[in-house]
């Protein structure tokens, strides 16, 4: 995994090696992590349960393959009670109104990379990673969509997004940026940004909206859409690129692989229409 061919690798192999780091078991032996070590694991992030079941869950997958390879007898995570697992965090429910979502837009303080990005992310609903990791070979000019193949997005799946007028201006506001990537957030050249909670903190403070989180754009987008036009929630979703959309669930998403883009560009005009109202 570790070629990191596709982002569920890449996250995968980081949070079982920040778990190691977190038990101080990188140098260990793989027969020397013992159920007491993976209780500790559980109890270490309560909390921020999230990343403590993303920590945990990879672990336990980790060490599966090391039992199926043979190199351990048994997986310790199996001895851990349900009780001590890490429960599923809350589902958020914050979004963005219209006057929030202006106060952001016009942010001032933010430095040049990180306001187009910002600006990008209100128009267009890809997932954080992804559109920080685009490259400007991704981004079809003529036809005004990003293309996303399996192992740039979350599902694993390719993926072309549509893009609003309001969209591309955002991003060819200015001359093309000397980088490999769209928007470099990073201060180290073509490198993937990490520093997430600090770019929050920066945009809170610049826009004053003070519960300001960059994933929750996606689900302003999805409310605002559903509030204000007529299209179908299950064609909302689809831009969301979930892995199991409410139009693609059990036996249907087998056989029905059509990806609606022209609707979807309808569906894109048409939030691109109302953030410019």
């Amino acid at each position: 995994m570790q070629s990191g061919a596709t982002k569920y690798h890449r996250d995968e192999l980081r949070n079982v090696e920040f778990a190691l780091h977190e038990l101080s078991m990188v140098e260990a032996y793989p027969e020397e992590i013992t159920p007491r070590h993976i209780r500790e694991l559980a109890d270490m992030h309560q909390e921020h349960p999230a990343t403590g079941r993303h920590r945990l869950g990879a672990m336990s997958r980790f060490l599966d393959f090391l039992l199926d390879e043979e190199v351990i007898t048994a997986n310790p995570v199996a001895s851990v009670s349900k009780r001590r697992k890490p429960k599923p965090p809350p589902p958020r429910e914050n979004y963005f109104t219209p006057a929030q979502l202006l106060a952001l837009w016009n942010a001032e303080g933010l430095k040049p990379t990180y306001q187009r990005y910002l600006r990008f992310m209100i128009t267009c609903p890809l997932s954080a990673g992804e559109a920080a990791n685009l490259t400007w070979d991704q981004v079809d000019r003529d036809r005004s969509e990003v293309r996303l193949s399996a192992e740039d997005t979350k599902n694993s799946e390719h993926f072309v997004m549509p893009l609003s007028s309001i969209a591309t201006r955002v991003i060819w506001a200015t001359e093309q940026v000397q980088s490999e990537l769209m928007f470099p957030l990073s201060s180290v050249d073509n490198a993937q940004m990490s520093s997430w909670s600090y770019f929050n903190k920066c945009a809170r403070k610049a826009s004053g909206v003070e519960n300001f989180i960059l994933h929750d754009l996606r689900r302003t987008f999805s409310t605002l859409m559903a509030e204000h036009t007529d299209v179908s929630e299950s064609l909302i979703d689809s831009l969301l690129n979930h892995k199991q959309s409410a139009t693609r669930g059990g036996v249907m998403r087998h056989y029905q692989k059509s990806q609606n883009l022209e609707k979807r560009r309808d569906v894109m005009a048409k939030w691109g229409k109302l953030l410019e109202a």
